[in-house]
């Protein structure tokens, strides 16, 4: 942990207050993972999890562990990190060459490759590397603290994703190193903690943006961690194909359901789409400051559904639908080819018209990757297994 001297170089980030807007909220399950101790109470955890992850696809998560005094210090780096000069995040973009692998790493790039469909940087986040996070290096601002972001990155992922691998095991039946194992330390060199920050926008690109920061869409992950942000900007895609807001709930955790975890579950667990809209009106005019984790399974994991799963037999789903399949780092790669991008238009709420509306997801490929599609990624058929 810091020293107070350090602390004191870190301006406190002033959290914003909550809207006052009457929002359609969506009423999402709680995991209490102090239910996790004991083998009772653990059996009830699981059973919450399969109902939130057929239901919604997300959920939060109290009693996590991670202390308030944590939270807040980490809030108070992300905020100081976001809001550095442009001159200061230069040196630690993305590269090209790691944006081409989908390897997501520092500052979004400020040049066309970062530029999305006009907005330029609006959405900015710095992304470390779980696996290799000493041997890059980081702003200056972040030195002092690179034991405190080891330590929240390790609690995240060998405490707070590891019981929810546990849990996983339990819906499926399974034993629990079979999931774990899908999800070996340094087998995924694409799990990475970000902080993140969304910029307020002017009217004219509200309006050119169609009030979307991020078009309706679903994470690449097995789950997406989320510190609950005061903000509300969050909506979810829900079973009745309506829009709803994620309801701010502080200190506690918002987590959802990534494909690849779609994939190995035969879609009995749902990958949900959701995406980020302009805030209410009384926090429109205000920095959104966000925490994230993701997680993925390993890298040569083949994403078809847990075949030894009793639960998936039972039902139907333990082989896969897919017309094709791949590995982790396979399906990276054809994601970021364009691979079913954009099949659906989620946000039918808010018409496209193309003669004012800029998608910043569909036309954008600076690498010009799209023309290559799949060719040189290994498909499998599904039908051949």
């Amino acid at each position: 942990m810091p020293t107070s001297n350090e602390s004191a170089a870190i301006p406190n980030w002033n959290a914003p207050e909550p809207t006052n807007e009457n929002l359609d909220y969506v009423e999402l399950i709680d995991l209490d993972l102090s239910k996790f101790e004991h083998v009772e109470t653990r059996k009830e955890l699981a059973k919450d999890l399969l109902q939130a992850v057929t239901q919604h696809g997300f959920f939060t998560i109290s009693n996590h562990g991670i202390s308030t005094e944590l939270w807040d210090h980490q809030m108070d780096l992300a905020n100081a990190v976001m809001t550095l000069s442009n001159e200061d995040k230069r040196p630690y973009e993305g590269t090209p060459e790691e944006d081409q692998k989908g390897i997501y790493v520092g500052f979004k790039p400020s040049g066309e490759l970062g530029t999305k469909g006009g907005f330029h940087k609006e959405v900015d986040h710095y992304n470390m590397l779980l696996h290799d996070f000493e041997t890059r290096s980081h702003p200056q601002i972040i030195s002092p603290f690179k034991e405190e972001i080891r330590h929240l990155m390790q609690t995240l992922n060998d405490d707070i994703h590891r019981k929810l691998l546990i849990l996983v095991a339990m819906v499926l039946e399974v034993p629990e190193q079979l999931v774990l194992d899908m999800h070996r330390p340094g087998g995924s060199t694409t799990n990475y903690f970000r902080y993140m920050s969304y910029s307020p926008r002017n009217d004219a690109d509200r309006e050119k943006s169609r009030d979307l920061f991020l078009p309706g869409y679903a994470d690449w992950s097995t789950f997406s961690i989320l510190f609950s942000q005061p903000i509300s900007a969050l909506q979810i895609l829900d079973n009745q194909n309506r829009w709803q807001w994620v309801r701010y709930i502080p200190h506690n955790l918002i987590v959802n359901v990534g494909e690849a975890l779609e994939f190995l579950t035969g879609r009995l667990f749902k990958a949900t789409i959701h995406r980020v809209v302009t805030p209410p009106v009384d926090q429109r005019q205000k920095l959104r400051i966000g925490i994230l984790f993701f997680t993925r399974p390993n890298d040569d994991k083949l994403l078809v559904p847990i075949a030894e799963s009793p639960y998936l037999q039972k039902l139907g789903l333990d082989t896969s639908q897919e017309t094709e399949v791949f590995k982790t780092n396979e399906y990276l790669q054809a994601k970021k080819r364009g691979y079913k991008k954009k099949e659906l238009e989620y946000d039918f709420d808010r018409p496209k018209d193309a003669t004012k509306h800029v998608d910043p997801f569909s036309d954008y490929d600076p690498l010009d990757l799209k023309k290559h599609r799949l060719d040189d990624v290994v498909v499998q058929q599904a039908v051949s297994m």
